[in-house]
């Protein structure tokens, strides 16, 4: 989660983009699922980071 504060805005635009129909307008129109989904990925984050520190 730390490491998204250096993410550009354009970057950020470009998820959104590609990850909901509206872009930004969805994700601020629905925030239950921009939460949940931000919850999803920082899950699957930690999920890699276990699975690389184990064959590490």
């Amino acid at each position: 989660m730390w490491s998204m504060r250096k993410w550009s805005f354009k970057y950020v635009n470009w998820r959104l983009t590609t990850a909901y129909p509206g872009g930004w307008k969805y994700a601020l129109k629905h925030p239950f699922e921009l939460v949940k989904d931000i919850y999803k990925y920082l899950v699957w984050c930690q999920k890699i980071d276990k699975d690389l520190n184990k064959h590490a």
